[in-house]
C-alpha cells in the first residue's frame, strides 16, 4: 500500500461535541481552514444546526474524518446521530463559562455510544485571564474524573488567535495513535458484512443519489449491491469518496457512496445500508440500560413500561423500556439488563450503541450496549436466560454460544448460531470448534453440513427417541417398525427432515434405535426382536441358496453374517420350525430348495444306474466333496427318501 493510500485509509473519526457557542464550528475552522457550516441559516445565526463533515490533517500525516454536531439543546438528535461512529472526542469547553448542561448531557452521550479517548479543547481563551483559565480546568477535570475520560489532555486553545492550535493537533495526533490498533483491527475483518447507517441523502446534477455516513464492520466497494433497511431498497455502489474518490472505503471512515437503482432518491436519514441476508432488523431485543435520569430536574425512578425515543445509528423508533420480572423501578445512576420494545422495526446487532430519550419533553435519559438483537417478547427470563445475557455482557464469544446453545433443544448450524449472536462465521466456527473439542457441545453429520448440540440437550433428545418408541411399539404391538418421519413426529414435534435424520443416525449409533431399509424401530421392543429374527432368517437362507449344495457350516454362516449368538440361536430355530433349512448334520444345514435338489440330483442319478446306485456315483451327481456327499445321503436315507442295502454292496435305491 502506498503513503497516499495508507493516509486515505485511515479508518479513525475524530467528532467534536460541547455546549452552544462553545466554538466548535469556530475551532474546527481553526483547524483545517474550513467552515464546517454548510448551511446559510447556520452561519448567519452562527449556530450549527445540522451535522458538519470534513477532514482534519494531522502532524504525523494521518487524514482523519471530523464531524461537527450541534450543541444546543434542541438538536441532541443530530448531536447523537452524529456522534455514532466517533473513535477520538473532542469536548470543547469555553473557558470563559467552563462545563454547561449540554456539556454533561454531550459527555454521556458519548460514554453511552461507546466512546473511550477524548481531547478538551478550552477555548476562547483570548477573552479570558490566567485564572479563569485555570480554574475552567479545575472545572472539567473534576466533571470528567466521575466518567471513563478521567485525566483527559486539557489544551487551553484560542480559534480566534491561533494560540494553541498547533498543541491540540499534537496531542488529537497521539490520542488518533492510541486508537490506532484496535482501529485497523476492526478495518481489516474479513469474513464480516460492511453496514453504513444513513444520515445525509442528496442529488448532486450529473451523478445521482449520494448518501452520507460512517461505515461500520467491514469495509465497501464500488460495484457492491447492498440493500437498505427498513425500506428493502436494493441499489449499487457506482461510486465511493473518502477524502477523495477511491474504489473502496474501511469501517470508520466518514463515507459518501454514490447509489444507483430503483427508489434510492428516497432514502432517508435513519436507515441502514448492508448486504442482504447478513444484517437484519428487530422489534425487541436486550440491552444493558443504564439510566441517568434528566439533566437540571428532580431525580425520579424510570417506571416498567416507560415510553420513550430509542436512537440506534442515525435511526430513531419510539418503544418501551421493560424491566425484568419482579424488578423494582430503577434509580438515577443505575445499570441494568433491560428489555425494549419497539413500535417500529429497528437495523440493530449485538454490540451497538443506542441512546434512549424521554418521550416528552425529549431528553437524554440513559443508553447502553445491545446485548440480544432479538428476543421472546416475556420479562421472565429462565436461568439459562440469565446465564446467556451475562455471558453477552462480559464479551466471550465462547460463553455467549455455549449459553445460547444450552437453551436450545434441537441441532443447529454454525450459521444459526452466527446470526442469533450476530457473530461473523469465523468468530461462530471458532468457538463451536472449541466447545466440541471440550465435550460441551456434540457436533452431528447433517445432510446440509454440520449441526451442533449441547450435549446435555442431545442426551435428552435421545431419551425423548427412546420414549417415543416404547410408546408407539406398545401403541402397535404387531408393527416391527415406524416411518422416520412418524417418529421424528413424535419425538421432535419442531426438527426438520435433516436435523430429524441426523439424530435418528445418532440413535442408531448409540443403539437407542435401529433403522432398517424405510422403518426405525426399538430393536429391545418384541415386535422389533421378531423383526430382527425374521430378517435374520431371511440373511441365513439367502445365503444358504446361493452356496447350494456346498454350503457353509453353520458357525461359518453366523460368522459370514456378523450374528450374535443369540440371534443366530433364535433364527435357526424359526428355519427350523418352517423347514426353510434341513440339517443334514450336526452343524450343517441346507436351504429347502437345495435339499430339494439333492433329492432330484440323486433320484435320476439312481434311475440312470439302472434302479441302485454306489455312494460314488451319488456323490459324483451331487458335484461335492465325499464327507458333504455322505452327510447328505445319510440325511435321505434318515427321511426315507432312499434305502441303502449294506448286503448288496452299500447300493442305494429309491423308497
Amino acid at each position: 500500500m502506498s503513503e497516499v493510500q495508507a493516509l486515505v485509509e485511515c479508518p479513525v473519526i475524530v467528532g467534536t461535541a460541547g455546549h452552544v457557542d462553545h466554538g466548535k464550528s469556530a475551532l474546527i475552522e481553526a483547524l483545517t481552514g474550513k467552515n464546517p457550516d454548510r448551511l446559510e441559516v447556520e452561519r448567519r445565526r452562527g449556530m450549527t444546526v445540522e451535522l458538519g463533515f470534513g477532514e482534519l490533517a494531522l502532524p504525523s500525516g494521518k487524514i482523519v474524518g471530523l464531524v461537527d454536531v450541534p450543541g444546543h439543546a434542541h438538536y441532541l438528535r443530530a448531536m447523537v446521530q452524529g456522534a455514532t461512529g466517533v473513535d477520538v472526542a473532542v469536548l470543547v469547553v469555553s473557558a470563559v463559562e467552563g462545563v454547561m448542561p449540554q456539556t454533561r448531557e454531550h459527555v454521556h452521550v458519548l460514554e453511552l455510544l461507546g466512546v473511550t479517548h477524548m481531547v478538551v479543547a478550552l477555548t476562547m481563551c483570548d477573552l479570558a485571564d490566567s485564572e479563569m483559565i485555570e480554574l475552567a480546568e479545575l472545572d472539567v477535570d473534576d466533571f470528567l474524573s466521575g466518567t471513563v475520560f478521567a485525566g483527559a489532555p486539557i489544551v487551553p486553545v484560542s480559534s480566534k488567535t491561533g494560540e494553541g492550535i498547533d498543541g491540540l493537533l499534537a496531542v488529537l495526533d497521539e490520542q488518533v495513535s492510541a486508537c490506532w490498533d484496535s482501529c485497523r483491527e476492526r478495518a481489516e475483518r474479513g469474513d464480516a458484512a460492511p453496514r453504513l447507517p444513513i444520515d445525509r441523502c442528496f442529488t448532486i446534477k450529473g451523478v445521482g443519489t449520494v448518501v452520507t455516513g460512517t461505515l461500520h464492520d467491514a469495509p465497501v466497494a464500488v460495484g457492491n449491491e447492498l440493500m437498505a433497511l427498513p425500506s428493502r431498497t436494493v441499489c449499487r455502489v457506482r461510486g465511493i469518496q473518502v477524502h477523495g474518490d477511491t474504489p473502496r472505503a474501511l469501517p470508520g471512515q466518514r463515507v459518501a457512496l454514490n447509489l444507483v437503482g430503483d427508489g434510492v432518491a428516497a432514502l432517508d436519514r435513519g436507515e441502514m445500508l448492508g448486504v442482504a441476508g447478513r444484517f437484519g432488523q428487530t422489534l425487541r431485543f436486550m440491552m444493558t440500560f443504564t439510566y441517568l435520569g434528566r439533566e437540571g430536574t428532580k431525580p425520579r425512578v424510570l417506571e416498567s413500561g416507560t415510553r420513550v425515543h430509542v436512537m440506534a445509528g442515525t435511526a430513531e423508533v419510539v418503544g418501551r423500556i421493560m424491566l425484568l420480572e419482579g424488578e423494582a423501578p430503577m434509580a438515577v445512576g443505575e445499570t441494568r439488563t433491560v428489555q425494549v420494545r419497539l413500535e417500529e422495526p429497528l437495523p440493530l446487532c449485538a454490540g451497538d450503541h443506542a441512546v434512549v430519550l424521554s418521550y416528552s419533553p425529549v431528553m437524554l435519559i440513559g443508553g447502553g450496549r445491545v446485548l440480544l438483537s432479538r428476543c421472546r417478547r416475556s420479562r421472565e427470563l429462565s436461568a439459562g436466560e440469565r446465564t446467556l445475557l451475562a455471558a453477552l455482557e462480559a464479551g466471550d464469544a465462547v460463553a455467549d454460544v455455549e449459553a445460547w446453545l444450552a437453551l436450545q433443544t434441537l441441532p443447529v448450524v454454525a450459521a444459526d448460531v452466527a446470526a442469533a449472536l450476530d457473530l461473523v462465521s469465523g468468530e461462530a466456527d471458532a468457538a463451536l470448534n472449541e466447545l466440541v473439542t471440550r465435550g460441551v457441545v456434540c457436533e452431528l453429520a447433517g445432510s446440509g453440513g454440520a449441526l451442533y448440540v449441547n450435549a446435555a440437550a442431545l442426551d435428552a433428545a435421545m431419551d425423548a427417541l427412546a420414549a417415543t418408541l416404547t410408546a408407539m411399539h406398545a401403541a402397535a404391538p404387531k408393527e416391527t417398525g415406524f416411518t422416520p418421519g412418524a417418529v421424528a413426529h413424535a419425538a421432535w414435534p419442531a426438527a426438520d427432515e435433516g436435523v430429524a435424520a441426523a439424530l435418528i443416525a445418532e440413535g442408531c449409533s448409540r443403539g437407542v434405535c435401529a433403522a432398517e431399509g424405510a422403518e426405525v424401530f426399538d430393536p429391545h421392543s418384541a415386535a422389533a426382536a421378531a423383526r430382527v429374527v425374521r430378517e435374520t432368517c431371511e440373511r441365513i437362507v439367502a445365503l444358504l441358496d446361493e452356496a447350494g449344495l456346498d454350503a457353509p457350516t453353520l458357525p461359518e454362516v453366523g460368522e459370514q453374517l456378523q450374528l450374535g449368538r443369540d440371534t443366530m440361536t433364535r433364527a435357526l430355530r424359526e428355519l427350523s420350525l418352517n423347514r426353510s433349512i434341513v440339517k443334514v448334520e450336526r452343524d450343517v444345514a441346507l436351504s429347502a430348495a437345495a435339499e430339494t435338489h439333492a433329492r432330484e440330483l440323486v433320484a435320476a442319478a439312481i434311475e440312470a444306474a439302472g434302479g441302485a446306485a454306489t455312494t460314488s456315483v451319488l456323490r459324483e451327481a451331487l458335484g461335492v466333496s465325499r464327507k458333504r456327499a455322505i452327510s447328505i445321503l445319510e440325511h435321505l436315507d434318515a427321511v426315507r427318501f432312499t434305502v441303502l442295502d449294506k448286503e448288496a454292496g452299500g447300493l442305494r435305491s429309491l423308497r
